[in-house]
């Protein structure tokens, strides 16, 4: 087995899930009213965004272009259990490959962000989605 498929498929994964853990509790764990947006945080978040974008369009493609859809809850599985099976991820197309990636690239991202909660409680963004849909219409 080469050294990099291994870190890539099995190694990051487990890290990401490990540092997106401790982002939930250092989200639980900061006061509420530090809303400091700073530039590098402004850039992050825009990135995120990108990252979401990028996320749902490769997930989307993947529903459509491809029938491995098995094969990836399989491993997701066997990630999982703490049974990680590499041949599993190998065999998927680069569609698959390139969405875990991302998917894995986002969550890292937003452990780093104070956009947590919109994970943990979806509810939150949607009704701050609705405020400005609220605002911009009364501006016109």
């Amino acid at each position: 087995m080469e050294i990099e498929k291994l870190l890539l498929w099995i190694v990051f994964p487990y890290m990401v899930v490990a540092i997106f853990g401790m982002g939930v509790i250092w989200q639980f764990d900061t006061p509420a009213g530090t809303n400091a947006s700073s530039i590098p945080e402004r850039i992050l978040t825009r990135s995120l965004k990108c990252l979401l974008i990028l996320c749902t369009i490769t997930g989307v493609g993947l529903i459509h272009f491809t029938d491995e859809f098995t094969r990836l809850l399989l491993w997701l599985l066997s990630l999982l259990q703490l049974r990680p099976d590499l041949n599993l991820i190998l065999n998927a197309s680069l569609l698959s490959k390139m969405h875990f990636i991302i998917v894995f690239v986002f969550l890292l991202a937003l452990a780093f962000t104070n956009k947590m909660a919109y994970i943990i409680k979806p509810h939150l963004y949607i009704k701050r989605l609705h405020i400005k849909l609220r605002l911009v219409r009364r501006h016109l």
